[in-house]
């Protein structure tokens, strides 16, 4: 019995740093109008973003419209003018401390949708925030192409949190325990 719950815990304890070893977690998903109204917001979004590229999903409809994004590419600091599928023009700054992406929207039948994002990323806890790119006082940059002219889309990404090296020096105190254990029932 005491072997089960001893191997128990050590499973327990070594399952918890493989379930916090993804790359990120988005926590959010958020639409502004032109107004700067709130119109949108979907918790249970899912993705990566690192080595030059980022991706978002998310099984939540949006507007009753299932989306998915694609061919996202993230921007070191400097200034970019990018080219939209429909032929709008995107210029925007990322400046230090900052990452910046774009990446192809598809909602419903509509496909290929800009949505740029500049993100303040904080290097102690691996949160990318989405900033006011443009400086009309709402987050993200208003899209120019789609069904959305004018509204903002944002993705803000949080990291898992790590498992503390107290959680495996634990683990491994636990294994040392096992085996002294042992050597003690087999020397009496």
């Amino acid at each position: 019995m005491k072997k089960s719950a001893i191997a128990l815990s050590m499973a327990m304890v070594l399952g918890a740093g493989a379930a916090s070893a993804a790359t990120m977690t988005s926590a959010t998903f958020t639409m502004y109008d032109p107004t700067g109204a709130l119109v949108g917001t979907d918790t249970s979004v899912t993705g990566s973003i690192g080595g030059g590229t980022w991706s978002v999903a998310s099984t939540t409809p949006f507007f009753g419209l299932t989306w998915t994004t694609h061919d996202g590419v993230t921007y070191a600091p400097g200034t970019y003018t990018l080219d939209t599928v429909e032929g709008g023009v995107y210029t925007f700054t990322v400046g230090d401390g900052q990452v910046g992406g774009s990446i192809l929207f598809d909602w419903g039948a509509t496909t290929n949708i800009d949505v740029v994002n500049v993100w303040n990323v904080c290097t102690g806890c691996g949160a990318y925030t989405s900033t006011d790119v443009d400086g009309d006082g709402t987050p993200g940059i208003g899209m120019i192409d789609g069904p959305f002219p004018g509204f903002s889309a944002n993705f803000d990404f949080v990291a898992p949190i790590p498992v503390p090296a107290a959680v495996w020096l634990f683990g491994s105190g636990l294994v040392g325990l096992v085996g002294v254990a042992r050597r003690r029932r087999k020397a009496a």
